[in-house]
């Protein structure tokens, strides 16, 4: 069983951070780059849902939506919230993260 996340930004997370990430061989999409960047939260959610894909923000309002799901038994593929006063400007953690919960997934009880 292929446990290997998949990534999707919203415009909160520096395209740098994803180029980054790319060159490392992490599958990770940004909302720019798929014509979403000025989508609501629930669009990118769902976006995320539909392909699969880890939801990576500094967006706060992904905690809301993340209590939304877990209380009408939806699922979806995990998010990453990154704190924006501080995590989320430092590309260096963005990208030292995700490469851990990247590595961290070959190893399911870590993630599951």
């Amino acid at each position: 069983m292929d446990v290997t996340p998949t990534f999707f930004c919203d415009v909160h997370i520096a395209r740098e951070a994803v180029k980054q990430l790319q060159n490392k061989g992490i599958d990770i999409d940004h909302s720019g780059d798929v014509g979403l960047s000025d989508a609501d939260d629930d669009e990118l959610l769902m976006y995320a849902i539909d392909n699969n894909r880890v939801m990576v923000s500094c967006d706060d309002d992904f905690i809301r939506l993340h209590n939304q799901y877990q209380q009408s038994n939806h699922k979806h593929s995990g998010i990453v919230y990154f704190r924006m006063n501080d995590q989320c400007k430092s590309i260096s953690i963005v990208v030292k993260e995700i490469l851990f919960l990247h590595e961290a997934a070959s190893y399911q009880t870590d993630l599951f």
